[in-house]
């Protein structure tokens, strides 16, 4: 069947062939082998030359208003002369091209005869056993189909592409995660997580964090003797306010957190509102942060209090907090700069900056440059800070490594965004805990948070002795 519009373009049958034809077989992109059979039948006999070929002919949206003739080659594509896009011809090249058009005119073909110029008047004759529909613009040549018919067949075409389509979209894809299949790994598990169809947690997920007190620093020991020097923080009243979906104004997935305790009389009256909308009105929080999170499962129950059990121990994590303040300081400590020479000539110039810029071309300094000038009170994140202990009763969390901040300053705790360490040996649970706590870890009563001691998880212990000897230095 073949249709060409005598009405405006936005006639469904005009749209529909549009896009069943023209956007896949018309464009090149897909052979006519792949169309189904009854489609096959139908598109197979549009036009029919001499030789009983047959052609398939895409629309061109610059072709409005004028038809264009076509003409074939030997490999069995043809091009339009008049400026449209692509079509197809399926047989010889010596076969009837018929075009689709938006506009109005009947279409057209350009078969040359010896010593005769091309008319693009012409008109495509029909056979006796076709059927013309001037008012839904619908002709069919050499096919005994009626037009119910031949729109089903075209709707259950159209119908398949889009699902073809909706497949190579990656729907349910989320960064992070494979877009194909497996087809190569050195682990047996992977294969086997692939064919099981299980949820994994991928680096680019995100689950809400915690706010902890920077208390100082002190050494920890573990079961085979080593020294850890660990910062220990405090998580201090942190409790989840509201959560932001995408469904809502906010238009993204965040939990805001809350944490500490603010004396009633230093809170204006406008905050005090907010505060006593989400049910902390009577101790409000000394601090109030957002958490991004990836996932609803991960977004907390407004009211719900984050303890440190909300960690797992062995763990990294990331930790964001404002650095000391050093004021203002010179070139030499603010950039680590090599100062001047300590002898042979110098003359009280001994740290100082040196050349600031070139002579009266620029004639200036450019914006930028590493100078004398206030240091610190910048904010600072340190990535894959191990968790070495938690304390569930104190609500302490036992950091190793230096984390920015004075004592008592609060710090932004999240799980590390590249190696949190999530279903390896390195974490308490092992290979086994492939998620983290979600949203967070069950409240005990008798253990998050009583101020006992007592509750202690330490990261998991090397099988290895690390202070065996390696056997080149027993042989010595």
């Amino acid at each position: 069947g073949y249709s060409s519009s005598t009405q405006p373009s936005s006639n469904l049958w005009e749209r529909t062939m549009l896009r069943a034809v023209s956007a896949s077989a018309a464009a090149g992109r897909r052979s006519l082998s792949a169309w189904s059979p009854a489609v096959q039948g139908l598109v197979g006999s549009i036009c029919v030359g001499d030789e009983g070929s047959s052609a398939v002919v895409t629309n061109s949206s610059s072709c409005a208003g004028s038809p264009h003739t076509c003409t074939s080659s030997s490999s069995g594509v043809g091009r339009s002369g008049g400026g449209a896009d692509c079509f197809m011809l399926i047989g010889p090249s010596r076969v009837t091209a018929v075009r689709r058009l938006y506009s109005t005119s009947a279409p057209c073909h350009d078969e040359k005869k010896d010593g005769e110029a091309s008319d693009p008047t012409k008109q495509v004759k029909q056979s006796s056993n076709g059927m013309s529909n001037p008012e839904t613009g619908l002709y069919s040549i050499n096919s005994d189909l009626t037009e119910a018919e031949i729109n089903a067949l075209l709707d259950d075409e159209l119908a398949a592409m889009e699902a073809e389509a909706r497949t190579k979209e990656y729907a349910d894809w989320k960064p992070g995660q494979r877009k194909r299949p497996l087809q190569m790994s050195y682990r047996l598990e992977d294969f086997e997580a692939e064919f099981s169809g299980e949820a994994t947690w991928t680096l680019r997920d995100r689950r809400c964090g915690a706010l902890g007190i920077k208390l100082g620093m002190m050494p920890v020991w573990d079961s085979w003797g080593e020294r850890h020097p660990c910062t220990v923080l405090h998580l201090d009243a942190n409790i989840v306010l509201r959560n932001k979906t995408t469904d809502s104004p906010d238009g993204y997935d965040a939990v805001v957190l809350g944490a500490g305790e603010r004396k009633t009389k230093n809170v204006n009256r406008a905050l005090m509102a907010t505060f006593e909308q989400f049910g902390v009105g009577q101790r409000p929080p000394y601090i109030v942060r957002e958490f991004r999170v990836t996932t609803k499962d991960a977004m907390p129950e407004p009211g719900t209090q984050i303890h440190a059990g909300h960690f797992v121990a062995g763990q990294n994590v990331d930790i964001s907090g404002i650095s000391k303040g050093k004021g203002f300081q010179g070139a030499m400590k603010r950039h680590g700069f090599g100062g001047m020479p300590a002898t042979h000539g110098t003359s009280k110039s001994h740290r100082a900056l040196g050349s600031t810029g070139q002579c009266q071309d620029p004639g200036k300094v450019f914006k930028g440059k590493k100078m004398a000038g206030r240091m610190g009170t910048d904010r600072v994140t340190v990535q894959n800070l191990r968790i070495v202990k938690i304390d569930r009763g104190r609500n302490l969390l036992y950091i190793k490594g230096a984390i920015p901040g004075n004592k008592g300053s609060f710090v932004e705790i999240r799980d590390a965004v590249k190696k949190p360490l999530w279903g390896t040996a390195h974490i308490d649970g092992g290979e086994d805990r492939k998620f983290p706590p979600l949203p967070t870890r069950d409240f005990d009563d008798g253990v998050d948070g009583s101020g006992e001691a007592g509750h202690e998880i330490m990261m998991p212990m090397p099988k290895q002795d690390p202070f065996a000897p390696e056997d080149d230095e027993m042989a010595a």
